[in-house]
């Protein structure tokens, strides 16, 4: 089993996506009405919010007043259950989250706990049609009725504690062990479908993908050459270059490895196919002084449940983001991180992620009008200005007011 959870602002949708979702089953409420909708829900924790207002989070207004989990046993762990056993893990899971202890971790006396189970919280179960994975989504109000905020420190950390936990217990399969299993199960049906492909073409791998029932996310440069893909399974996504041994799957080899798996030779190439697959391999691991190509980084950044933004970046770009990037003095919300996924974000002219990457830290936006990247500035030079923009779109809201 594996589990996740994160803090969010967008509340309101995050509990209408769990109830609503086609096929979804309601597991469990606390301190809610079960005959409701998803909305009356939601409201209700608002509701409770306002209740304590002037108590909690110091006055201000609860920005990230949602918690949302997800939780994903294997279709082996979870087979035959019933809506009871899915009670079950709910119960178990939010009894385990609330014990763990990350207060000398946090350096905060409000991380010794969580009181999720005296929250107002929604339990609701997905079938994914696809992967036929079953899961739960649970969507907590921050404040519990006592109007203590749920603290969100290390709250990623804590859902996968919880997770340890009681795979330990139920003699599960630990999240590492499932994520190497199907990555190369992935892998495995990757090779089978090009096996089944009498020519190479991405419309063909993409159909075989999802005969299989999975989804594939391509990257193109602006030439229309396939730079990088990820092979979807549910909410998980998996790169091409982790995909099975010797990286064969990858752009850059997998017609090579077509042509393999079909005992043919490419018509341009006057080494075997084995040959070349070798050499690049030992090439991609010995320093190359020569390239003529930069090398190209990917990420996969999520702003929140429904919007995901696909990055490509040179190498050199990433690095000046990485090393240059910092967190504004005025916003004790926000994390490195999160400034320099904003900055990923403006370098590859998602606008709208951007801003809402930096929302979701405490940030106050800028206007942004006539932002863009000049078609005579260098890659360099837009890193550089991309990580300055990132830090004025993360300086907290009141700052930028004054």
């Amino acid at each position: 089993m594996i589990a996740k959870a994160a803090t969010i602002s967008h509340g309101g949708n995050a509990v209408r996506y769990s109830v609503n979702k086609d096929k979804a089953e309601i597991v469990k409420v606390n301190f809610l009405p079960d005959d409701i909708s998803a909305e009356s829900m939601y409201q209700r924790m608002v509701l409770k919010q306002k209740e304590f207002a002037s108590t909690i989070n110091k006055g201000r207004p609860l920005k990230r007043n949602v918690i949302r989990m997800e939780i994903s046993p294997t279709k082996e762990e979870s087979a035959g259950w019933k809506l009871n056993d899915w009670v079950r893990l709910a119960n178990e899971y939010i009894q385990v989250f609330d014990s763990i202890d990350l207060s000398k971790k946090a350096k905060r006396a409000n991380a010794k706990s969580t009181n999720v189970k005296n929250s107002q919280y929604v339990v609701a179960l997905h079938h994914d049609a696809k992967s036929g994975i079953l899961h739960l989504h649970i969507d907590v109000n921050r404040v519990d009725m006592n109007g203590t905020v749920n603290d969100d420190h290390l709250i990623a950390e804590r859902a996968m504690s919880a997770a340890y936990i009681i795979n330990e217990r139920r003699g599960w399969v630990q999240p590492e062990d499932i994520y190497e299993k199907r990555r190369q199960e992935i892998a495995d049906i990757c090779m089978d479908v090009l096996r089944s492909l009498p020519k190479f073409s991405w419309a063909g791998y993409a159909a075989g993908l999802k005969e299989y029932g999975y989804g594939i996310y391509i990257q193109e440069d602006d030439k229309g050459n396939v730079q990088g893909y990820s092979v979807l399974l549910g909410n998980s996504s998996y790169k091409s270059s982790i995909l099975g041994k010797g990286r064969y799957l990858m752009p850059s080899k997998i017609e090579a490895t077509w042509a393999r798996l079909r005992g043919e030779q490419k018509s341009s190439a006057n080494l075997s196919t084995e040959q070349k697959i070798r050499t690049s391999t030992v090439s991609a691991e010995m320093p190359q002084t020569n390239r003529s190509a930069p090398v190209i980084r990917y990420y996969d950044i999520s702003t929140d449940e429904y919007h995901h933004y696909h990055v490509a970046i040179p190498e050199d770009a990433d690095e000046i983001i990485r090393k240059e990037c910092s967190v504004p003095d005025d916003n004790p919300f926000v994390t490195i991180e999160a400034v320099q996924k904003t900055a990923l974000l403006l370098f590859a002219e998602y606008l709208d992620g951007a801003t809402s990457m930096a929302a979701s830290s405490g940030g106050g936006g800028s206007d942004m009008s006539g932002w863009g990247k000049d078609k005579d500035k260098d890659e360099h030079e837009w890193a550089r200005r991309c990580t300055q923009m990132a830090k004025h779109l993360c300086r907290h809201k009141r700052s930028l007011h004054r």
